[in-house]
């Protein structure tokens, strides 16, 4: 253990699997008290196990981030059980898939309910706690798609655009108050958000071979993605705000 977030009380969304679940894993093996929020109750509480079972300090909130009640309630949980948190990752995040043509109105609210407007949402309950803990760091999870173009991904694409934006503006505003603003960019990773979307394909093999060839370094993996999570949360990254973290395989630099 480096304890490279010593001392940090982190609040981490969309975190009972995935990129998620990874970096909850990393942030408290780096010292940090954890707090885990998801919808799926059985994967979130499995997450929270395996940190304990390691050693380390985590709690699990049951919460849909599109849910300003639910958000609140599991923020005063936090502050109850772990203190004031000062490290916020919104990694919470849904891909619908679909040409423009195609997608249903309610998809499309959706795909921003959950990718932009929880940013709004969450980083509404906690930036006040915060505050008041002394400032902090908020991680917002872009994707290389803000960059590219994807056809099949207007939705997907077109959101995580908005997460880059929303992200400038917020640490413009919040460096006054000692609170930094990150937003963190991947290229293709291995999660079942992309096993499930290849597996929607006629074929599968052969979409997996197109997408890691447009990786110089092929398909990432969590831990890729989770590492970059906590340099951003750590104070190394203390000078750094407003700014996409692009760690996204080399796609960008064809």
């Amino acid at each position: 253990m480096a304890n490279r977030l010593k001392d940090k009380i982190a609040i981490i969304t969309g975190a009972a699997r995935g990129i998620g679940a990874k970096s909850a894993e990393l942030f408290a093996a780096e010292g940090a008290a954890v707090a885990i929020w998801d919808v799926n109750t059985e994967r979130g509480e499995n997450v929270a196990q395996q940190i304990q079972s390691a050693g380390g300090t985590t709690i699990f909130c049951k919460c849909d981030v599109t849910d300003a009640t639910q958000i609140a309630d599991a923020a005063q949980r936090v502050t109850s059980e772990l203190g004031m948190p000062n490290v916020l990752f919104n990694n919470a995040g849904i891909a619908v898939v679909g040409e423009l043509e195609d997608i249903s109105e309610a998809d499309w609210d959706r795909q921003y309910a959950v990718n932009v407007k929880s940013i709004y949402l969450v980083s509404r309950a906690v930036i006040p706690l915060m505050r008041e803990a002394g400032g902090g760091a908020i991680i917002n999870m872009a994707s290389e798609s803000a960059y590219v173009g994807f056809p099949m991904h207007p939705a997907y694409t077109s959101s995580k655009a908005a997460v880059v934006h929303l992200t400038r503006s917020m640490a413009v505003r919040y460096a006054e108050d000692n609170i930094r603003v990150n937003s963190l960019c991947p290229g293709t990773i291995n999660t079942e958000l992309y096993q499930e979307f290849i597996a929607q394909q006629d074929d599968p093999d052969a979409v997996n071979k197109e997408i890691e060839a447009m990786h110089p370094l092929g398909i990432g993996e969590p831990e890729d993605i989770a590492w970059a999570a906590v340099y951003l949360a750590s104070d190394e990254s203390q000078y750094m705000t407003g700014a996409p973290m692009l760690v996204e395989g080399g796609i960008l630099s064809l």
